[in-house]
C-alpha cells in the first residue's frame, strides 16, 4: 500500500504509525477525498466493519457511508478545508446500520491530501435518547388524552343522569323509552372510549392479583388460534421457571389480544404469530409477540403507541389498540418496546417485575344504613344540577355546593349532620382530596366519596369511596350506601 500514501508513509516511520494508527483502539479510516476509495484502515476498524482489512481497503466509503455519492462529496469538500465533526450512518459487514459521530480532518501524505476519519459507534447513545423522547411525547399526549377524557366524562355523566331522571318520570309503554334506550347505548359507548384514553395515560382502573404467567399465556394461545383463523399459526416458547406476576390478568389478555389483531392486519395471506416468555438477568419476565408480516417502517414505528393513530383504512379501526397496551404496561410499572423493519415482521416486547408483594384482602363489611341526606359538590352548574335532580328524584335529600369553600360552610351551618359527603375532584379554589382531608380534620365520621372523569383514586386515607364517571344514578347509590357503617 505504500504507493497509495498511507500512514507508515509518514516521516515519522513506522513506529510511529503503528502506535497512532494501528494499537490505538478507536475507529480509523483514511480516505482519498476525490474519489471516496478507503486508502486504510486499522483492526478496530475491521473488527466493528466486519470487512478484512484487504476487503476494507478496496471499497470507497459509499459502501459504508448510507448518504448518497452526492451528498458524500460534498460532506468531504467540507472536510478538506479543517476538521470537521459528523454524524452518520453506516452500515456493516452483517447487514447492520450503525450511528457513528465522525471526526474527520485533512493530512498530507508524500504530496497527497487525505482524510483520516476516527469514528464513534453512538447507536447505544442514539437508541436511548428515541426511547426518552418517545417516552416524553406518549406522556405529554396521555396528559392531553387525560384532560380530554376527564372533560368528555363530565358530560357523559349530565347525559346519563339527564337520560335516567327521564326514564323515571315516563310511562313504562311510551314509544320515547326506545330513543332514550339508544341515548344511554351511545353513552357507554362513548364512555368505554374514554375508558381506553384513559388506560393509554395509564389512570384506568385495574385488578391486579397474582399471575401464573404459563397458563395464562397457554389458555390465552388458544383463545388467539380461534380468533385469528385457520391461517395464522399461534405457537408459544414458554420457559418452565417463570415468576408469578402481579398484574390485572383480564387486561394483560386484552393487551395480548390487541397486538395479536394488528399481527393479523400485518399477515393477510396467513403467517406465525409465536408467543416467548422467559426471566432476563435483571429478574424480570419478557414476554414477546413475533409475527412474520409486512413490518412497519420507522415513521410508523414512532407513532405505533400514539392513541388514534392507525395505518388501516378509515372506519377500520380506532388505533387505541396498542395505546392501550402501553398504558396498561406503563401501569403496571412495565416496559413495552417494538421492533420491526419492512417485510421483516414485527416484535413486540412487554417486560413486568416478578410478583414481590402478599396480598392483602379488602374487607367487605356489609352496609349498615341507606343514605338519606347527602352534601352534593361540583363546580359545574351543569354536572351539578342534573346530578341533584336525580338523586332528588331517587329520594335523597340534597344539599348542594359549587366549591370546597362553599361545602365547609354549609356542613357548618348543618353541623356536619349528612350522612355522606359526594365530590367532584378537580375544582378551582380547593380540590376534592383537599376537601376531604378538611372534613376528615373536623367531622372525622363523616365519610367523603370522591367522583372524576379520571379513573384511578387518589391515594389518599380522607376518602371512604369512589366513583369514575360517568355512571348510573344506582351506581351512585350503591357506592353512598356502601361507605356508611
Amino acid at each position: 500500500m505504500g504507493d497509495a500514501g498511507t500512514l507508515a508513509d509518514l516521516e515519522e516511520g513506522p513506529e510511529f504509525y503503528r502506535a497512532l494508527f494501528e494499537v490505538n483502539t478507536a475507529i480509523k479510516l483514511l480516505i482519498d477525498p476525490r474519489n471516496g476509495q478507503i486508502i486504510d484502515a486499522n483492526p478496530a476498524a475491521a473488527e466493528f466493519y466486519g470487512w478484512s482489512l484487504d476487503e476494507l481497503r478496496t471499497m470507497r466509503i459509499s459502501q459504508i457511508n448510507i448518504l448518497t455519492d452526492e451528498e458524500i462529496r460534498r460532506e468531504m469538500l467540507r472536510a478538506q478545508t479543517a476538521s470537521t465533526a459528523f454524524h452518520f450512518r453506516h452500515r456493516t459487514a452483517r447487514g447492520e446500520i450503525r450511528d457513528v459521530d465522525v471526526y474527520t480532518g485533512p493530512v498530507a501524505i508524500r504530496g497527497e491530501q487525505r482524510l483520516l476519519s476516527i469514528i464513534h459507534d453512538v447507536t447505544e447513545r442514539v437508541q436511548l435518547e428515541e426511547k426518552l423522547r418517545r417516552s416524553q411525547r406518549l406522556d405529554a399526549i396521555g396528559r392531553l388524552a387525560a384532560g380530554v377524557a376527564h372533560d368528555f366524562n363530565n358530560l357523559l355523566a349530565i347525559s346519563l343522569a339527564s337520560v335516567e331522571l327521564a326514564e323515571r318520570k315516563i310511562a313504562a309503554d311510551h314509544p320515547a323509552l326506545l330513543h332514550l334506550a339508544d341515548v344511554k347505548r351511545t353513552v357507554r359507548l362513548g364512555a368505554e372510549l374514554t375508558t381506553k384514553m384513559l388506560a393509554f395515560a395509564r389512570q384506568g382502573e385495574l385488578s391486579p392479583v397474582r399471575l401464573d404467567l404459563r397458563e395464562m399465556i397457554a389458555g390465552t394461545a388458544e383463545l388467539l388460534r380461534n380468533v385469528l383463523g385457520s391461517n395464522i399459526s399461534v405457537t408459544t416458547e414458554i420457559s418452565p421457571n417463570l415468576p408469578g406476576l402481579r398484574i390485572d390478568p383480564s387486561q394483560l389478555e386484552l393487551a395480548f389480544i390487541n397486538i395479536a389483531l394488528n399481527a393479523r392486519d400485518a399477515m393477510p395471506d396467513g403467517g406465525d404469530l409465536v408467543i416467548r416468555a422467559r426471566t432476563i438477568p435483571d429478574g424480570r419476565v419478557s414476554i414477546e409477540l413475533e409475527d412474520n408480516g409486512h413490518g412497519m417502517d420507522a415513521p410508523t414505528q414512532t407513532r405505533a403507541f400514539e392513541p388514534f393513530f392507525t395505518t388501516k383504512p378509515h372506519g377500520s379501526g380506532s388505533g387505541l389498540g396498542l395505546a392501550t397496551v402501553y398504558g396498561l404496561i406503563s401501569q403496571s410499572d412495565g416496559e413495552l418496546s417494538l421492533d420491526s423493519a419492512p417485510g421483516k415482521g414485527t416484535r413486540v416486547r412487554i417486560l413486568l417485575p416478578p410478583y414481590d408483594r402478599v396480598e392483602t384482602p379488602l374487607s367487605a363489611a356489609a352496609p349498615q344504613r341507606r343514605a338519606k341526606e347527602i352534601l352534593l359538590v361540583d363546580d359545574r352548574d351543569d354536572v351539578r344540577a342534573a346530578l341533584a335532580d336525580a338523586l332528588v328524584d331517587a329520594g335523597l335529600t340534597v344539599h348542594v355546593a359549587e366549591g370546597a369553600r362553599d361545602a365547609f360552610a354549609k356542613l357548618e351551618a348543618l353541623g356536619g349532620a349528612v350522612d355522606v359527603v359526594l365530590s367532584d375532584v378537580a375544582m378551582p379554589e380547593r380540590s376534592g382530596v383537599e376537601l376531604a382531608g378538611d372534613i376528615r380534620a373536623r367531622w372525622p365520621e363523616l365519610p367523603v366519596v370522591l367522583m372524576s372523569g379520571h379513573r384511578h383514586p387518589p391515594t389518599t386515607a380522607a376518602i371512604t369511596g369512589w366513583l369514575a364517571k360517568p355512571f348510573a344514578i344506582d351506581d351512585v347509590l350503591a357506592a353512598l350506601n356502601r361507605v356508611l357503617r
